[in-house]
């Protein structure tokens, strides 16, 4: 799990006062038999605070809080370059 972020140009910061947190939910599509091995990794993230398996066109979703975009680029850059990852699909929460 290396720093997929260092050397990719990121999502301007969000600038928000007080204790903000952003929530997302990431949709991944795993390669067959693989997401044993794509859980096992998205529970080692600090910003992975639940996964649960699911049935249609992806296979397991990760609730992500971040800080910022920044944050968010970064984790989800990084669940998309493991191994056993097909590709990802990122809901952002918004404020109404």
């Amino acid at each position: 799990m290396g720093e997929v972020c260092n050397k990719l140009i990121l999502f301007p910061s969000v600038f928000v006062f007080g204790d903000f947190v952003l929530n997302a939910c990431v949709l991944i599509r795993t390669s067959h038999g693989k997401f044993d091995d794509v859980a096992k990794l998205l529970r080692q993230l600090k910003s992975v605070k639940r996964i649960f398996p699911t049935l249609g066109r992806f296979d397991v979703v990760a609730d992500v809080e971040a800080k910022d975009l920044e944050d968010l680029n970064c984790e989800v850059l990084r669940m998309g370059s493991f191994i056993g990852v097909v590709f990802t699909e990122t809901l952002v929460e918004i404020q109404t």
